[in-house]
């Protein structure tokens, strides 16, 4: 076997200089142990990212990338299907993988299945239009799906981007195209609605993957398209770098989806009306949902029921204000057929 690992990566890795103030969702990092980390959500620590390693370096690996053996932490094989690893599962794998990595001492308040990352770390980025450019050159049948679902959602190719692998320049033959929407909070939403329509009226492009429907996923020729939203302007990001703190946990909460403008982005942040927290009468409220999993799924006037949240304490110049933090999709139900509040 061939390692062209470091030929392949060479034109693709940004260095760490160019990254901005500030770390986009979807970012693959270049570890210095060699694992492609993923960067989620905004909301990180100064000199830090939260993410997690999809990809780590096992010479016995089931996955070969530009000529090196790797091994997923996010996926493995249960009686030859390919199979999700549950959230905290594939923390517990961060520390037998990499050994430069332990425990954090403080517990984060916003998530609990991402690694703080230190940025000192990482060899450099991979920049989702860059890499989008390389792979269409690289790859002609990805070129020309991207073109044509960029002609197809009304979305030129200056606001596209892609992630997962082929961020660092790799395609398996099988593999999904994963690509990146940026914009304002109502360009991202009008493409959204697009990809709706087609997930909840065309069968033929619904995507159904581990065993659940996907609504930002949809198949053009064949193939799946995973879609992902970022911000073009980092002043509409609802939560970003604010001060968080716990009032308590953990809370069971029930509240109607009042605005779901920013229910597409990791974190998903909703506004909540009709709010009742452990069992009592509470004001309109942001619910801020840190799984990846659950974007695109709620819609206004869905009515939610958390079963197990955290009540923190946002602060900002000077201002304070109260937020629901959910971490996990098993968290939290959508009660479709239920009058009013239930018992608790």
């Amino acid at each position: 076997m061939t390692d062209s690992f470091e030929d392949a990566v060479r034109d693709l890795l940004c260095p760490l200089d160019d990254l901005g103030p500030s770390i986009l969702d979807t970012t693959y990092f270049l570890k210095d142990t060699g694992s492609l980390v993923y960067a989620e959500g905004y909301w990180h620590p100064p000199g830090r990212f939260y993410g997690k390693i999809i990809n780590y370096p096992n010479p016995k690996g089931t996955l070969t990338i530009h000529g090196r053996r790797y091994e997923s932490i996010t996926k493995g094989w249960e009686a030859g299907e390919r199979v999700m690893i549950p959230h905290d599962k594939q923390i517990e794998y961060h520390y037998r993988v990499d050994p430069s990595l332990a425990p954090p001492r403080e517990r984060p308040v916003i998530t609990e299945f991402h690694y703080p990352f230190d940025l000192g770390t990482m060899r450099g980025w991979f920049c989702n239009n860059r890499s989008m450019r390389y792979a269409m050159e690289r790859y002609p049948m990805v070129g020309a799906r991207i073109r044509e679902v960029g002609d197809l959602l009304g979305v030129p190719l200056e606001r596209m981007g892609v992630t997962g692998s082929l961020a660092y320049g790799h395609m398996e033959d099988d593999e999904d195209i994963d690509l990146v929407f940026s914009g304002s909070p109502g360009e991202n939403m009008e493409v959204a609605q697009k990809i709706w329509r087609f997930t909840y009226t065309d069968p033929k492009r619904r995507c159904v993957e581990f065993g659940r429907f996907w609504p930002l996923r949809f198949i053009h020729e064949g193939i799946i398209i995973c879609c992902f939203f970022v911000y073009s302007d980092r002043a509409s990001i609802p939560v970003y770098r604010q001060e968080v703190s716990i009032v308590r946990e953990p809370v069971q909460a029930f509240g109607t989806v009042a605005d779901n403008l920013h229910s597409i982005y990791m974190p998903l942040v909703m506004r909540l009306r009709d709010v009742y927290i452990d069992g009592a009468r509470a004001d309109d409220i942001d619910l801020i949902i840190s799984d990846s999993s659950l974007r695109g799924e709620f819609y206004k006037g869905e009515r939610l029921r958390i079963t197990k949240g955290r009540l923190v304490r946002l602060a900002e110049a000077g201002e304070a204000r109260e937020a629901i933090v959910v971490v996990d999709a098993g968290d939290i139900e959508k009660e479709r057929f239920v009058r009013g509040v239930p018992a608790f």
